[in-house]
């Protein structure tokens, strides 16, 4: 699909409590850009007959896009283009991509972030937080998910997004009302009435284990509300979870809004978090607005004293990229390809010599991400993943992450499904050949075991079924390179 006349879709990426994400192609500017389409459906919720949480989903989507027009800060995620799709008329934005995760998934992968890496990135979105204040605009839903990072070098940049329930008015008056929860959804509705000039919606959305006890009560929300937010994010740097954990999240809300004894009780559970550390942390968490910092810098101020003294924090970016544990270095006899599971987590792989040629049998579970270097001088990045087709077959989806891919004949797509032998090449978005790729389902082997068997130009590799159920040979341009990827269904 191809959008405003400029932005081509090649996939997608994932999706949120209110839109679907997507990776698209810059075709005048020659960059990837990310693509924002509003849900039909508030997510979780399961029915589109929730008409008045759909219409403040809309509203919040299009104020969203004007909200990121105005913010300027270089930690803030910035907006290219917004339109409507022809037939549904649903909107869409058009922003950078940023390709180094989030705060949620390094936390989860990483564990805690010692003092530096979290005043490293508390400094840089307390900035983001802040200008947004300057022009009254609060965005009350601050989580690790919605901090990204974009790669700069060998550093990662955090970035706020997700304006998707910001507010552009520091005065806000509950309404009493009956609340509704979006039932598994991160982020639910309460049934509170905004009162404001300009009148956005009917319904007010908090993400429940990152909300503020104001937004919990329905009551005045201002730049208190993201100074809470911040506190929660700082405490789930440092001690590598959320204090509001469990199933039982909702179960904490009256606790919350009455007054600090719960969090106290919490935070002095969390033996990561030094006592000054503490302290500076439950000010910005007190239940009570009017205790807490006048801003978001003060907040961080006064937190970076606690952390690493009065000296800045390291500049330029929030701190350095650490490669995923799956990447294997390059060795000096040949180029290895860096393999990465889907899930971070290290594939095994145990190395045969044929001869000449060399095999690396990898074991995967569904999916597995590869690199290999290109002539060209930058990387392909792309993933092969195994699908069902019937029975015990299976076929592979080859999915280009940077580039796209074409058969002989062909025209370049985003990814290929074959169950077939054959080859294809990788294509730049400038539409220059990157490399190029073989692969082979091999022959079931004779005798009692079965399996496959894999025409190598130094011998014949055997994987027996005791060991992969299903597997496939790729060949990735080089004679002394053969992955087999084997997989147990």
């Amino acid at each position: 699909m191809r959008l405003l006349d400029r932005y081509t879709i090649i996939d997608r990426i994932g999706s949120g409590g209110m839109a679907s994400i997507y990776r698209a192609m810059d075709e005048r500017l020659d960059r990837v850009v990310c693509v924002k389409l509003l849900r039909l459906e508030l997510e979780g919720s399961g029915s589109t007959s929730g008409r008045s949480v759909y219409q403040a989903t809309y509203s919040h989507f299009l104020q969203e896009a004007l909200t990121l027009s105005r913010l300027m800060h270089p930690n803030t995620l910035r907006i290219y283009d917004f339109g409507y799709l022809a037939q549904s008329g649903r909107p869409f934005q058009i922003s950078e991509f940023l390709d180094g995760g989030n705060l949620e998934q390094h936390v989860r992968s990483r564990g805690a972030c010692d003092a530096e890496e979290t005043a490293a990135i508390l400094e840089r979105i307390s900035g983001a937080v802040g200008e947004a204040h300057q022009h009254r605009i609060i965005h009350r839903d601050i989580k690790p998910s919605n901090i990204l990072f974009a790669r700069v070098g060998d550093y990662l940049m955090p970035k706020l997004a997700d304006f998707g329930i910001a507010h552009s008015s520091v005065v806000k008056r509950a309404k009493v009302g009956r609340s509704t929860h979006a039932r598994g959804g991160d982020l639910v509705p309460g049934g509170f009435e905004d009162e404001t000039s300009d009148q956005v919606s009917a319904v007010t959305l908090f993400s429940p284990r990152w909300a503020s006890p104001e937004q919990l009560a329905g009551s005045t929300q201002g730049p208190e509300t993201d100074i809470y937010a911040l506190g929660l994010v700082a405490v789930y740097m440092l001690a590598g979870r959320p204090i509001f954990e469990g199933n039982d999240v909702r179960g904490t809300f009256a606790d919350r809004i009455r007054g600090d004894e719960l969090v106290t009780r919490l935070l002095s559970q969390m033996d990561t978090i030094s006592e000054p550390t503490r302290k500076a942390l439950l000010k910005a968490l007190s239940a009570f607005p009017e205790k807490r910092y006048r801003s978001s810098l003060s907040f961080f101020d006064a937190l970076r004293r606690t952390l690493i003294g009065a000296r800045p924090a390291r500049p330029p970016a929030a701190f350095p990229w650490k490669k995923p544990r799956a990447d294997i270095t390059m060795s000096v006899e040949f180029q290895v390809p860096a393999l990465q599971e889907v899930a971070n987590v290290p594939p095994p792989e145990r190395a045969v010599d044929l001869g000449k040629a060399r095999a690396r049998l990898v074991d995967v579970d569904e999916k597995l991400d590869l690199t290999i270097p290109s002539p060209k001088g930058s990387d392909v990045r792309f993933r092969v993943s195994f699908l069902p087709l019937h029975e015990r077959s299976f076929r592979i989806n080859i999915k280009g992450l940077n580039c796209f891919i074409r058969t002989s004949g062909g025209r370049p797509t985003p990814a290929i499904a074959t169950d077939s032998d054959g080859a294809a090449h990788f294509i730049s978005t400038g539409w220059e050949e990157l490399g190029e790729i073989a692969w082979s389902f091999g022959q079931v082997a004779s005798g009692v075991d079965g399996g496959r068997v894999f025409r190598l130009d130094g011998g014949d590799m055997v994987v027996p079924s005791s060991q992969a159920t299903q597997s496939v040979a790729l060949f990735l341009g080089s004679e002394r390179d053969v992955i087999i990827l084997c997989r147990k269904s």
